[in-house]
């Protein structure tokens, strides 16, 4: 496949922006329903033979109103039907207790609404080995992503994607809060489930959300600015989103435009595409101008995730978020006080420090960095194993093998052979006789990483050489080390690629255990040899 503008992206080692639609949630969510097949069951709890939904929808298409005008007002339709049907006690929600009217609704909540909230809640992932693989693809994405932007009411991205790690803003005037860093966020525009009010469904929601859509372009174009964005899930005739790209186009620099069509970037899905289909299309501006905008046309999204996953930033988006979050901090209490001083703040401690009494003066950044003076002696073996499955913290090798290593006791588990084969590559040898060429000796194999005392506690897991499977194993236990025992017991039936992938998932959700588990340690060994020393 030829040089695609993902690979452009990923070459740039710029963050996307994920501007993300309801197609994804589709693919994902079992029985997730498109905008019509939404109203159609609304209407039909009112109406069980669905009578009233084809009664407006005739009426509007006599009016020869556009698809998104007709279905804007069936949500009005819709939740005047509900509403009038709730009150008159002829349908229930739950959490109802003896036909009684609940407080959601005395606070002026819209049944309606209230309804949607909750069908949204129950939605459960669809059941499938290729999208679970592709899924964990998809969730590696958290460190590669700068924010998402969402017109999706449910909670797929925050819940199976970035576990919570992203900060949520659910209504259009959060998107300039106080809270808000522009990074390692989820902008949901058109509300969320969490909020029933937040939803916007009907005309009256739409033509008040047209009227702040200043306020997303303005947030569009400060992402933009440091970032290329990326729509996914999205139909291309989309009249709302349409609408928000052209008014976005419309406020771009003419320096910016000329090279918009490697920053701007439409993924639509065309069903049994394997491949990547670059084509290039036209926007038309809110100006009048025909912008060209690149469209890739795939059913493949776990080769476009492979593709993104490429990106190798030196500082994950989550972290980025905290030193902003902490700086910001440190300005306003340094503000506010008479004697502000100094401060070294580590960027993998940032949840841990005490401003209180500490003086002003700013040095951020790894650890290992601001204490480079002091050597690598000091380096946490959590930083190692980090950058071994992901390759982002950019260590020097020299430093690493004679220096983090020089004293590296046998018994230790931690990788090595990524920095030993640098070194090896810069024309140096690790001298005979010191510690780490022992080390070396000692777990140069698979055999030696898992001696036969380990392989004996691992006897009661299957043997499994399918991925599918695989995953399916992993998913049954719950601690990470006998998540990771699972693939341990397997992980010569399987390339590095996936293995990778699987302990990048195990490494996000599972920050607190990792450094307990044996288990994960040897099979990061296992990954470290596989790739770089046999």
């Amino acid at each position: 496949m030829s040089s695609n503008v993902l690979e452009k992206i990923v070459e740039s080692n710029r963050l996307p922006v994920l501007f993300i639609g309801s197609g994804i949630s589709k693919r994902y969510l079992y029985r997730y329903p498109n905008w019509e097949q939404l109203l159609r069951k609304s209407f039909k709890v009112v109406d069980s033979e669905a009578l009233l939904y084809e009664k407006y929808a005739d009426e509007l298409k006599r009016k020869s109103y556009t698809e998104f005008e007709k279905n804007a007002y069936l949500g009005t339709y819709a939740e005047e039907e509900f509403n009038k049907a709730f009150y008159d006690k002829k349908i229930k929600l739950k959490g109802m207790k003896n036909g009684r009217i609940p407080k959601w609704a005395e606070r002026g909540i819209s049944p309606y609404k209230m309804y949607l909230s909750q069908y949204f809640k129950n939605m459960k992932l669809f059941r499938n080995d290729d999208l679970a693989k592709e899924l964990v693809k998809f969730r590696n994405l958290k460190h590669k992503i700068a924010a998402v932007i969402t017109t999706n009411y449910d909670q797929f991205l925050e819940k199976e994607v970035f576990n919570s790690d992203y900060s949520v803003f659910v209504n259009q005037s959060e998107l300039f809060s106080a809270d808000s860093y522009n990074v390692a966020e989820i902008y949901k525009i058109h509300g969320c489930v969490s909020n029933a009010e937040s939803i916007i469904i009907t005309k009256k929601d739409y033509d008040e959300f047209e009227s702040s859509r200043k306020l997303i372009i303005a947030k569009m174009l400060t992402l933009f600015a440091e970032s290329p964005l990326i729509f996914m899930g999205y139909s291309f005739t989309d009249k709302d989103v349409q609408k928000i790209i052209s008014d976005f186009i419309g406020c771009l620099s003419p320096e910016q435009l000329e090279h918009i069509d490697e920053h701007f970037v439409f993924i639509t899905h065309q069903k049994g595409q394997t491949d990547l289909v670059q084509t290039q299309t036209n926007i038309l501006s809110a100006d009048g101008k025909y912008i060209p905008i690149t469209e890739i046309k795939t059913d493949n999204y776990e080769l476009v995730f492979d593709i993104l996953n490429r990106i190798t930033p030196g500082i994950s988006p989550l972290r980025v978020r905290q030193t902003k979050r902490v700086l910001k901090r440190i300005v306003d209490e340094g503000i506010a006080s008479s004697n502000a001083e100094s401060i070294i703040v580590g960027l993998d401690k940032l949840d841990d420090i005490d401003l209180s009494g500490k003086p002003l003066a700013i040095a951020v950044g790894y650890k290992e960095n601001v204490l480079n003076k002091y050597g690598y002696g000091m380096l946490d073996a959590i930083n190692i194993f980090e950058d071994i499955l992901f390759n982002n913290r950019g260590f020097d090798s020299e430093q690493m093998c004679f220096e983090r290593y020089r004293s590296i006791p046998k018994n230790h588990l931690l990788p090595v052979f990524k920095y030993v084969k640098q070194v090896k590559e810069k024309g140096m040898e690790v001298s005979e006789g010191t510690k780490l060429a022992t080390y070396i000796s000692d777990h140069d194999s698979l055999e030696k990483i898992i001696p036969r005392n380990i392989e004996k506690s691992l006897m009661s897991i299957p043997e499994i050489n399918d991925a599918n499977q695989l995953i399916e194993e992993i998913k049954k236990v719950d601690s990470v080390n006998k998540k990771a025992g699972v693939l341990l017991k397997n992980i010569r039936e399987f390339e590095p690629t996936d293995i990778r992938c699987w302990l990048q998932e195990m490494f996000t959700n599972f920050p607190d255990e990792l450094m307990h588990s044996t288990n994960f340690k040897r099979c990061v060994m296992c990954l470290d040899l596989m790739e770089n020393h046999l």
